[in-house]
């Protein structure tokens, strides 16, 4: 039987599936990533941009569905606006199959339940663009071109958008399975907020930060691959005994 862990990959807002290929060499050949592409990203960036996160998961289950033909074990990872949509994707895998991950991953994100104070998504071009680049999520290259510039505007907010409507009312029960936060020591959350993913899990959650702001997981990538390796082949060898 193979064991090998499908491991589902949700990006930041303005990110796209792209941005974990990197990540290939470092977790494959044990591990099998999966990036998963949104509409109006990346390489689906001709079809209609979309903030709603029912619409979004739907149309993301379409796109994963067949990876779960077999009873390959399997986990998700995201970062950022990707940690709502794995949390939410986690639910509708389960709704669907009646399965859950071996384990998950939340990265750069407080707790589902606890709103976002941010309300960028409606500000000016400029204005928006320089609450963004706070984050430090926009490459200079992109920030130095304008028609590169023009183009990502529309994405990035329809995503701040998507994460500034979410609401999320605890409706669901507790996963049945470990989970792993992932947070920058810099980035702007409080300790509060961060530790409220513990109500999340059945299990004892295990938290890990880094020594970075919100993009941490792109300025410390090889601890961050070195520890979802571990993380997800310890699970591997559990399954496998």
């Amino acid at each position: 039987m193979n064991n090998k862990i499908r491991l589902f990959t949700l990006a930041y807002a303005g990110g796209n599936a792209y941005i974990y290929n990197a990540w290939k060499k470092s977790l494959q050949p044990q591990i099998e990533l999966i990036p998963i592409e949104l509409p109006g990203h990346g390489a689906r960036i001709a079809e209609p941009l979309v903030s709603d996160v029912s619409v979004i998961v739907n149309d993301l289950w379409q796109q994963i569905q067949p990876y779960f033909q077999d009873q390959r074990p399997f986990a998700f990872f995201g970062h950022s606006m990707g940690s709502i949509l794995a949390f939410e994707m986690i639910h509708k895998v389960y709704t669907e199959t009646g399965r859950y991950p071996v384990t998950s991953m939340f990265s750069g994100r407080v707790a589902p339940h606890i709103a976002s104070r941010k309300e960028w998504s409606h500000l000016p071009d400029q204005v928006f663009i320089e609450k963004v680049v706070t984050l430090g999520g926009i490459p200079d290259v992109i920030l130095e071109h304008k028609e590169l510039l023009e183009m990502i505007i529309p994405v990035l907010r329809a995503d701040f958008r998507l994460v500034e409507q979410y609401r999320y009312h605890k409706q669901y029960e507790a996963f049945p399975f470990p989970i792993t936060v992932l947070t920058g020591e810099q980035d702007q959350m409080t300790t509060i907020d961060i530790e409220a993913w513990s109500e999340y899990s059945s299990f004892p959650t295990t938290f890990k930060s880094y020594h970075g702001g919100h993009f941490f997981i792109n300025t410390c990538a090889e601890q961050v691959l070195a520890d979802i390796r571990m993380i997800l082949l310890q699970h591997e060898r559990s399954i496998s005994l």
